[in-house]
């Protein structure tokens, strides 16, 4: 489908008189009179054309106005109805249309340039500004539409060219090139020339930095490969792979320990001794300003391993947990001498009573009108990510799957229950590669039936390799027609795209219980706390309403540990409302045997149900 490009706002090319010579009409001015008074002879139309002319005019200005002003938008929809523009009305639209006919400006709202349908999409990234837009565009580099709902190729090339014609108020636009792929080139890492941040893996150290002669490597034989510290740190990931979030958490520790090895100690990993260890520990709870930054592509020269927000102490005793964790591996293979991570205390941590934010489940009646707002949308034919959003919700959400399980999952794991009808049952590979079954309800084989058919696909007779869940149309950007190359078979979605699946579905929902276009009855039962809970959503938070809701429906705790995979019972237990439930209700009747033998004034006893 050809995308729609027209994302600017018109810009007025009216002259000052054409301005003047519009609110003398719209005061009832006679056209004549209005030739008389601001036009000459060879100028726009003469009175028999001025009427038609100055009705275009007011027309165009009127629209821009309601584009920028959302606040007038009523006053402009009686003014378009009854054909009279009052005073007042017309010098607000004069307005602007003259806040449109100057230069933009980085302080300006986006929603001043930018059409509604353009601006929403930004402002859901929390881009309010011009100055912000600029800002990002230059952060994310030439890829940075590819996160904000909405915007496409064509559309960011139109901002794009549009930004940079204003460099004077807006400043330049340099989006930061990205080296992408695996082939990128690889750089020396010098901190006596550069103090530049390099994600690992895609720099070199100076042989006094590479730690080939570390004082704290091993004399004895090794057992891996490793000639340095960057070899020892691949071979330690490379223990990982196939358990894509643990490497990718576990490479991002490193990444951030090497990097102040090198900038900071000014030491090879392999020579770092406990107070180095120690002197990282206090770093970790306040990193210095050059190691921190906004989020950013790896490659992009604006990257940085810290975020701005400080670590959490939770977040800093899983660093040290990781690194005390590689350390003791390159002991074992005889990489290091000894792990000067051990004697390193971990920081205090307050323990929370859920470890799981289980708070974060949808309660029944909100997952109800979720599931029936997108059942709605889905309906129409031209509405193919509703579909595929809702078979995904109803896959998390009625059976208890992460993301990363529903992206992988393939339609040869999913099959009739020979046991009870009205059941399917799904293979799911979940974490720590174990393997377990879940039921599927009838609802969710529905959804992912009508998602098959707008592959032009018969989800009851299918290619078993084929991925439950797959996109409709693919990006014309490089790296998703090459994931979805034709000739390599239809591939499904990563987990992270999955995540933007449903988040971009939720906002789709929400939109629609807020919105002037509200779903008759979609929310009737719905609350603003609701509301709001549902701009926080997440993918995962389905998982922990399937807990949540099976519980509550007496589904048996052992059954519910079985579906979601849970080692231990205790963390299934976490799901038990009336674990909370249950002491508010045993305290109320023990404070109600209080109150009902509580004495009078006199010493006497109260009767039975006496309250204070």
């Amino acid at each position: 489908m050809t995308q729609h490009s027209d994302v600017l706002l018109a810009i007025p090319s009216y002259t000052r008189n054409d301005y003047l010579a519009l609110r003398a009409y719209s005061r009832g001015l006679p056209p004549e009179r209005v030739v008389d008074l601001y036009y000459s002879f060879g100028s726009p139309p003469w009175s028999d054309e001025l009427v038609a002319f100055l009705d275009r005019m007011r027309e165009q200005l009127v629209q821009q106005a309601v584009d920028q002003v959302p606040a007038l938008v009523p006053q402009l929809r009686q003014a378009r109805r009854s054909g009279d523009l009052p005073p007042a009305l017309l010098d607000a639209v004069l307005q602007a249309a003259a806040n449109m006919s100057r230069a933009p400006d980085a302080a300006d709202p986006i929603g001043r340039w930018l059409r509604p349908r353009t601006a929403q999409a930004l402002l859901t990234e929390g881009i309010a500004h011009l100055g912000d837009l600029v800002s990002m565009i230059n952060r994310r580099g030439s890829n940075w539409w590819r996160a904000v709902p909405r915007i496409g190729v064509q559309r960011a090339a139109v901002i794009e060219t549009w930004l940079r014609q204003h460099p004077e108020t807006l400043g330049p636009l340099r989006p930061a090139v990205m080296t992408a792929g695996p082939h990128h080139t690889m750089e020396l890492l010098d901190p006596a020339a550069s103090q530049a941040m390099v994600p690992l893996g895609r720099f070199y150290l100076p042989t006094r930095l590479d730690g080939h002669d570390g004082v704290n490597r091993s004399a004895a034989f090794c057992f891996i490969s490793a000639r340095d510290d960057l070899a020892a740190v691949q071979c330690y990931l490379a223990r990982f792979d196939g358990q894509t979030h643990t490497q990718r958490a576990y490479r991002k520790e490193l990444e951030r320990f090497v990097l102040w090895a090198i900038h900071v100690a000014g030491k090879p990993m392999s020579s770092l001794l406990v107070d180095d260890c120690e002197a990282y520990k206090r770093f970790l709870a306040a990193p210095s300003p050059a190691f921190c930054g906004r989020a950013a592509q790896h490659g992009s020269p604006l990257w940085r391993p810290f975020a701005e927000t400080p670590m959490a102490p939770a977040s800093q005793k899983y660093a040290l947990m990781v690194l005390r964790a590689a350390f003791d591996y390159w002991v074992k293979v005889r990489y290091l001498a000894g792990n000067p991570w051990t004697v390193v205390k971990d920081p205090l941590v307050r323990q929370e009573l859920d470890a799981i934010q289980v708070g974060r489940a949808l309660s029944p009646e909100t997952w109800n009108a979720v599931v029936t707002t997108l059942a709605r949308r889905a309906e129409a034919t031209e509405n193919s990510q509703d579909r595929v959003a809702l078979a995904a919700i109803l896959l998390m959400g009625d059976s208890g799957l992460r993301r990363e399980e529903a992206a992988k999952t393939l339609r040869m794991a999913l099959q009739p229950s020979p046991h009870a009808r009205g059941v399917w049952m799904l293979k799911v590979v979940g974490k720590r590669n174990k393997v377990r079954i879940v039921p599927v309800s009838l609802r969710t084989i529905a959804a992912l039936q009508a998602h098959w058919l707008d592959h032009g696909q018969d989800f009851m007779q299918p290619d078993q390799e084929r991925p439950l869940f797959a996109p409709v149309t693919v990006p014309g950007t490089a790296s998703a027609q090459a994931r979805h190359n034709v000739g390599t078979g239809l591939r499904g979605y990563t987990p992270n795209a999955m995540y933007a699946l449903v988040k971009a579905a939720l906002t789709r929902v929400r939109r629609d219980w807020t919105g002037v276009n509200n779903m008759q009855g979609a929310a009737e039962d719905i609350t603003v706390e609701d509301i709001e809970q549902l701009h926080r959503t997440s993918p995962h938070a389905f998982r922990h309403t399937f807990g949540s809701v099976a519980v509550e429906k007496d589904v048996p705790l052992n059954i519910v540990q079985e579906i979601m995979g849970h080692e231990d019972s205790a963390t299934t237990s976490l799901y038990v409302k009336a674990r909370a439930k249950r002491i508010a209700e045993e305290a109320a009747k023990y404070y109600a045997e209080q109150v009902s033998g509580a004495p009078d004034a006199t010493g006497k006893e109260k009767a039975p149900g006496w309250t204070p």
